[in-house]
């Protein structure tokens, strides 16, 4: 099995509104992570995501019975949308999410808590609330590789904040931000578009703009 990352990319597409005053059409991203034990799922994308998922899967040479878990950044449906046709798939996997997510995706909490400094699999929980209550982001601590959820995200090759509108507290949301760039992982990935070099001090550049938080 190949310990190569695999990414599933999909496109979102809003009406004028919703957002802003205008349409926006953007990707949003999951995540194959091989393990020494299994196969991680971080999001499992919009619905309809599950052939990219089954062809990740095969592209690092698992399928189905190798996903030992799958960890949700946080409840919105861009990213859990595929979680019911996953969990119809596998047999035994663990369901993480952060406090505060889990009645959004399944209601009854049907789903292990992911605490601060919590280890799933070589992956370390980091609380970023902000974006949604219980957000997380995660750390591969053995290759400093941050998968950074909708902490922040990446358009036009700029970095971005995630949109006003879809971000319970901004307040927080900025101390999150201010909590990663203190950590300085080696690599960022974003759920919304693609890793970008020197993404630290690209970070800090980003939180020396004005925010809605200001």
């Amino acid at each position: 099995m190949s310990r190569t990352l695999e990414t599933i990319v999909q496109q979102v597409h809003l009406p004028a509104g919703m957002a802003g005053p205008d349409k926006l059409t953007f990707d949003v991203r999951c995540f194959v992570l091989p393990v020494a034990e299994g196969i991680v799922l971080i999001d499992t994308g919009l619905t309809g995501s599950i052939v990219e998922i089954e062809l990740a899967l095969d592209r690092v040479g698992a399928g189905w019975s190798d996903v030992s878990d799958v960890v949700l950044t946080h409840s919105h449906p861009d990213h859990v949308g595929g979680l019911d046709v996953v969990l119809s798939r596998t047999t035994g996997v663990a369901v993480w999410a952060g406090n505060g997510e889990s009645d959004a995706v399944v209601p009854g909490g049907l789903m292990r808590p992911a605490a601060e400094g919590q280890q799933i699999r070589g992956l370390r929980v980091i609380r970023t609330p902000g974006h949604t209550e219980g957000h997380i982001s995660l750390l591969l601590e053995d290759e400093g590789l941050m998968f950074v959820g909708d902490t922040v995200g990446v358009m036009e090759g700029i970095m971005v904040r995630p949109p006003a509108p879809f971000t319970a507290d901004p307040a927080e949301a900025e101390r999150s931000l201010w909590k990663i760039a203190h950590m300085s992982p080696d690599r960022m990935v974003f759920s919304h578009g693609p890793e970008l070099p020197d993404a630290g001090s690209r970070l800090v550049a980003l939180l020396e703009e004005p925010s809605a938080a200001s």
